[in-house]
């Protein structure tokens, strides 16, 4: 025969089973703490939350759970109502309403999109769908079986069903991901000195909610959703759980203090179900966006690597090619000038020295070259003319861009001098702004229309490219367009890059300009026109 000191030993060894116990522990304090205004003494409350707890223990650890959470509602009768409705009712009752959570825990658990996380908004969306599934099946045979046994009378099973299914649906979209998220998220977001500001915004609703007497009940209830908001969108599902949890009891004690024994709460339980579906869904659209960017980067991280590997697999070769010439007249000079040296000629030494020489300085210009070539290109400065350029630009894309629904309008000034820059360069830059702005209108599946112009303003020549497309989405860098960062799945991110290196080599910028109604690019060059460089050189 094992004594009960033993026994409270191997239950406390068993790990599952000091869970069970500390569940049934939380079961019944969630249900005293929340018996509040119940139906006729029924164990019916405006928030029931032990539903949210067994759920989630289902969810967590599975079947071995199913005896505890079955007995649970009995327990908690008993100790908060004391058994009112008589054991043998008590324990039908329980059976009926655990066993159906039970089901709702095991049902949420077959579903493997789910995520405890809540890190997408159909995880939110699948965990209401199981709620009020669960709580309307709960509520319809609690109230089948109080009808039968005479304790309810026929004219209040509507009520009677509607405050139970409502109330249970609050207690578990609230509870429910608390715990859940509490047990797998991982690492809860650090709280910043700001959420004593949104705590104290939090406990301000409430105060105005309850406190404004000229104010019907919970007509100012809107408010509460200005600080949920703000918390869910700072810390993601964490925020908005505990956020919920935090405005749940500010309801019932606010209530409890401004409306006494006045039971007509069926306004706040609707309010408080639409301000947790809300919370929750805010929640993991934050959390879906951090996951979205996460995965962004690393995508990002990825082609920047692709790209490095491959430019410096590009630069290799291209070294390689150059100073190979060098390299291998370096190798046959020597070997002439140790044959001289063997030979005692020293006008062939002497040669093949100075050979030696004139090799090694070549190459040295060879790997300056290309050091200079990858830190910023060269520029071949010549006279343009940047309507012919233009013009040339539009007889290459117009005719495709017009069969694609877009018009290519190109206006130069007619007043504009022929000046000194790198014509292929910056024909290239336009065409690449071009390019861009048409994928863009492409992409938003509409016609639309790029305008090219061409100004002097201010001593500078100013090349302005305008779509009617998307523009761009928030968060691009409208002020450093990094290279490999695009907007387009099948873009390089390359061709603003480009067009801004092509600029400030010529000692000018680019800007952009972005709204819902389009894009507007700017390249700004300085205005060097012939002579200006022998000018520079006299001075």
């Amino acid at each position: 025969m094992i004594d009960a000191r033993s026994l409270v030993h191997r239950i406390l060894s068993d790990r599952r089973l000091a869970y069970g116990l500390v569940f049934l522990v939380g079961y019944v304090a969630l249900d005293y703490v929340s018996y509040v205004k119940p139906y006729r003494g029924l164990g019916i409350t405006p928030w029931n939350p032990p539903p949210g707890l067994s759920i989630a223990l289902i969810f967590l650890g599975g079947v071995f759970y199913a005896p505890f959470v079955l007995i649970a509602p009995a327990l908690a009768d008993m100790i908060v109502r004391g058994a009112a409705l008589g054991p043998r009712l008590e324990i039908i009752l329980s059976l009926a309403v655990g066993g159906t959570y039970l089901a709702g825990g095991l049902a949420l658990k077959r579903i493997d999109t789910f995520d405890p996380r809540f890190r997408y908004v159909r995880d939110a969306l699948t965990l209401i769908g199981v709620a009020v599934s669960a709580a309307l099946v709960a509520a319809a045979l609690y109230v089948a079986i109080l009808r039968r046994s005479g304790t309810i009378f026929q004219n209040e099973v509507v009520a009677v069903a509607w405050r139970a299914a409502v109330g249970d649906i609050i207690g578990i979209l609230v509870i429910a991901p608390l715990v859940l998220l509490a047990v797998v998220y991982r690492p809860w977001p650090r709280a910043e000195p700001l959420v004593l500001i949104q705590l104290a915004s939090l406990l301000g609703a409430l105060a105005v909610v309850f406190g404004y007497q000229e104010a019907t009940a919970f007509q100012l209830f809107y408010l509460l959703f200005l600080p949920l908001l703000w918390i869910a969108l700072s810390y993601g599902p964490p925020g908005a759980a505990v956020g919920l949890l935090l405005i749940q009891l500010g309801l019932i004690i606010g209530a409890e203090i401004r409306f006494g024994p006045d039971p007509g709460l069926g306004a706040l339980q609707v309010l408080m179900i639409a301000l947790a579906i809300t919370g929750l869904i805010v929640g993991t659209i934050v959390a879906e966006r951090e996951d979205a960017a996460a995965r962004l980067r690393d995508q990002q991280a990825s082609i920047n690597r692709a790209l490095r590997i491959r430019s410096a697999g590009e630069v290799a070769a291209t070294i390689a090619h150059e100073i190979n010439q060098p390299l291998t007249a370096l190798s046959t000079y020597a070997g002439i000038a140790a044959k001289a040296m063997e030979d005692g000629r020293q006008d062939l030494l002497a040669r093949a020295l100075d050979k030696i020489r004139s090799e090694s300085a070549r190459a040295n210009e060879v790997l300056s070259g290309i050091r200079e070539l990858l830190r910023q290109g060269t520029l071949r400065k010549r006279s343009v003319d940047l309507k012919d350029k233009l013009a040339e630009l539009e007889a290459l894309l117009g005719e495709d861009l017009e069969k694609k629904g877009i018009r290519l309008m190109i206006d130069v000034d007619p007043d504009l001098p022929v000046f000194r820059a790198d014509g292929v360069q910056l024909q290239q830059a336009i065409h690449n702004l071009i390019v861009n702005g048409a994928e863009a209108i492409l992409g938003a599946g509409r016609s639309g229309t790029i305008k090219a112009e061409v100004a002097v303003s201010a001593g500078d020549v100013l090349i302005e490219v305008q779509d009617d497309g998307p523009g761009f989405p928030p968060g691009f860098d409208v002020n450093e367009p990094a290279p490999f960062t695009t907007t387009k799945p099948e873009g390089s991110g390359l061709g603003l890059a480009v067009a801004r290196s092509i600029a400030e080599a010529h000692g000018g910028g680019l800007s952009i300009t972005t709204s819902p109604r389009g894009a507007r690019v700017v390249l700004r060059l300085p205005m060097e026109r012939e002579g200006d460089e022998q000018d520079g050189q006299h001075h």
